[in-house]
């Protein structure tokens, strides 16, 4: 169990290569679940924040996180207050109208999700009972 932002780092150093898989926020899944697999480019810890990068310029912002877990080529986080994920669309150049995000945040105990996709309406059932994050 890691609760550390040196805890963090020296995790992300040691693991972030081998780390991949599909990533789920609050029990909702970006794409259908073990449909994509990320694999962590770079990463930056601050504190109770951190940044993953991954291999397609996709980034993962994490908040006021508590207690992760490391397992197999994946972790899980389960508590944070605020997480974002954004990504080029996949096949289109990467440009910053090209750039989309899912964020969820965590409010008078209910999780708020909101998205700025435009060519569909997606659709949230977030958990307090899921982890917070959870890529493998």
């Amino acid at each position: 169990m890691i609760n550390t932002q040196k805890e963090a780092e020296s995790f992300f150093r040691k693991s972030a290569p081998q780390i991949y898989g599909s990533l789920c926020v609050f029990g909702d899944w970006f794409g259908k679940p073990h449909d994509n697999c990320y694999r962590i480019k770079s990463f930056e810890v601050k504190g109770k924040y951190f940044k993953l990068t991954f291999n397609e310029d996709e980034t993962l912002e994490i908040w006021d996180w508590n207690v992760l877990n490391s397992g197999g080529n994946g972790f899980i986080i389960q508590y944070a207050n605020r997480v974002r994920w954004e990504w080029f669309y996949y096949g289109r150049p990467k440009l910053p109208e090209n750039r989309f995000y899912i964020e969820h945040n965590l409010k008078d105990g209910a999780i708020e999700a909101k998205s700025n996709v435009n060519w569909y309406t997606p659709s949230f059932k977030p958990s307090l009972l899921a982890p917070a994050v959870s890529i493998g």
